[in-house]
């Protein structure tokens, strides 16, 4: 009697279950060939996914590129993430996260060009299309608030003559509402008709491309804007010698604006404004009421493709954390801090020193404030003029003498627990 020749494993395929239960299986020759068959095949798919991805995403060709002009690039606030942001859905921004944001450093900012090789070179006379000016005023607004707008049209921007300063009101758009056919939907698009009509008529007006929310980063929009609205190589028609943020309730006294920055070099590292009032939680910088920069700082923020979490939240304090990204040899910031000549308007020794006044939150404070300026400078015998502005010197000599009213509300704020860890000034 025969028997059939011995053969080393069924010809029959084991079962799912037989494999479970007999882990054995896995090591006969047959199985290990194709594993190592199939884990082979799908490396050298991801590897070539992350070749061809590497391909597209990588940097472009050492090719020059002038040093003023701003790379294309979106804005956080296009984003979903930036929109969760504006609606105040930010709870991936935790407290701790956002304090780290203030202290580290931010790539783009390191990488790019900095202000030193960007350098000023604006004419304010000569030929029209090389011709700059003096300095670019944008002053925050929002869609609805026409009627503040009409007031300082009426009021305060016929103080600037338009052959030294641009005034712009700089807007972002309202946010989306939940239900696109809904009544709110209705208003936002009836809004955003009357916003470009009024475009259209005074054409003063400059619509980021965000959704309107000072934390979700408006003010690095704003210096985008600006950067990209005049750059290019050499001189730029338009482009300004420096650039002001200021809030639609602050005043800012003409003639002692062009008498602070007239003998400026715009090539320096030039950070103008008020440290007084501030918090101490977020190291050096000038309060949001109004500030401004020299072109190369504007230029070189403007350029820097930042995330979001560097660019939100606190936004005068966000500006005071780009600038110290700067190497103090090859760019030291020159800070001009005008101290309590710039303030609300209800805590300040208002004179002829005075440069700004903030906190006009009702319209009829806007006129009162602004006549009490006139007033004054006229009782001085000083015409209200771009010749007749007071030394800056004074101005900041007498801004480092705290008025007696402020001291009044500090001690307020300090009363009701604000001063947390000394951080009021």
């Amino acid at each position: 009697m025969t028997s059939s020749p011995a053969r080393a494993y069924p010809l029959t395929r084991p079962s799912v279950r037989q494999y479970i239960f007999s882990p054995q299986l896995l090591l006969r020759p047959s199985i290990r060939l194709k594993t190592s068959l199939y884990v082979l095949s799908i490396t050298i798919i991801l590897l070539v996914i992350l070749a061809l991805n590497a391909a597209t995403s990588g940097p472009s060709t050492g090719q020059e590129v002038d040093v003023n002009t701003v790379p294309s690039h979106d804005s956080p606030a296009d984003s979903g993430e930036g929109k969760d942001v504006a609606k105040g859905k930010d709870a991936h921004l935790v407290d701790e996260e956002i304090q780290r944001s203030f202290e580290e450093p931010d790539f783009s900012l390191l990488s790019s060009a900095q202000p030193h090789e960007i350098g000023c070179d604006v004419p304010l006379e000569g030929r029209k299309n090389e011709r700059g000016v003096f300095m670019f005023l944008g002053i925050f607004s929002a869609a609805d608030k026409r009627e503040r707008r009409d007031l300082y049209r009426q009021v305060i921007i016929p103080d600037f003559p338009s052959d030294q300063f641009t005034v712009k009101f700089i807007l972002g758009t309202p946010p989306y509402p939940e239900n696109p056919i809904s009544q709110e939907a209705v208003a936002r698009s009836r809004l955003m008709n009357e916003v470009e009509a009024e475009m259209n008529e005074f054409g003063d007006m400059v619509i980021l491309p965000m959704i309107d929310n000072i934390d979700l980063g408006k003010t690095h929009e704003y210096f985008k804007w600006v950067a990209k609205e005049y750059s290019g190589p050499g001189r730029v028609k338009g482009r300004p010698r420096f650039v002001m943020k200021a809030d639609d309730d602050t005043i800012l006294v003409m003639p002692n604006l062009i008498s602070g920055f007239k003998d400026l070099n715009c090539a320096e590292n030039i950070y103008w404004g008020t440290s007084a009032g501030r918090s101490h939680y977020f190291g050096d910088y000038f309060r949001g009421l109004a500030y401004a920069m020299s072109w190369p700082l504007v230029s070189w923020i403007g350029n820097a493709d930042m995330p979001l979490a560097h660019i939100t939240k606190i936004e005068d304090a966000r500006t005071g954390q780009w600038l110290r990204h700067l190497d103090p040899v090859t760019d030291p910031v020159k800070r001009i801090d005008m101290g309590w000549t710039m303030g609300d308007w209800n805590q300040l020794d208002v004179g002829v020193e005075t440069v700004a006044l903030h906190w006009l939150k009702l319209d009829d404070w806007v006129k009162e404030q602004h006549q009490r300026l006139l007033d004054i400078w006229a009782d001085d015998n000083r015409p209200y003029d771009t010749e007749n502005g007071v030394s800056p010197k004074i101005s900041i000599q007498k801004g480092k003498e705290t008025p007696e009213s402020a001291q009044k509300e500090h001690q307020r704020q300090k009363d009701l627990g604000w001063d947390v860890g000394g951080n009021l000034d």
